[in-house]
């Protein structure tokens, strides 16, 4: 992995940190560089205060640096990526939402790679005794470049990336 996009990966895990669980990856047989996982159980309330039950939500992060993210590539480690996360979901009575975020640091984004990430998306709504939905956030992001793509949820990792990492680079 270059210097410029592993600066990148350990900015975005100092903003990932309390409440997430983050791990670094240093493997030349995989591109994913780090993971950030947060499981929240809150108190659920009326608005009279009354509590009501207990809520639980997930986000599932997976950070992937690569060299250059092609449609192929794209499809490959996206795909890994909500494979893991639909397994870590526990749908159960007090399971709100889960998202998996899948965000691409890269040297070069191919036209196709951003156009598929745009057009990709996926959604999971859980039925009765289970609850609860899944939802699918990605971004791809030219480190040291402005060029970026996010699908319609992923808007929220270019900003995260971009409060991360505000000294690197600006994002328009």
């Amino acid at each position: 992995m270059n210097h410029t996009r592993q600066t990148a990966v350990e900015k975005l895990l100092l903003h990932y940190q309390e409440p997430y669980l983050c791990t670094s990856y240093d493997s030349a047989s995989s591109p994913l560089a780090a993971t950030a996982f947060m499981h929240l159980i809150s108190e659920r309330k009326f608005l009279s205060l009354a509590n009501a039950g207990m809520v639980e939500s997930d986000d599932f992060v997976y950070i992937y640096s690569l060299p250059e993210l092609t449609e192929p590539l794209f499809e490959q480690y996206y795909h890994e990526a909500l494979d893991n996360g639909i397994a870590r979901v526990d749908p159960n009575p007090n399971h709100q939402f889960s998202l998996i975020s899948v965000l691409f640091l890269c040297d070069t984004i191919t036209p196709d790679a951003a156009l598929k990430l745009k057009k990709t998306k996926y959604y999971q709504k859980f039925k009765k005794p289970a609850s609860g939905t899944i939802d699918l956030r990605l971004a791809a992001v030219e480190v040291g470049g402005k060029k970026h793509a996010a699908n319609a949820f992923g808007k929220s990792l270019l900003n995260i990336y971009k409060k991360a990492n505000k000294s690197m680079e600006n994002i328009t």
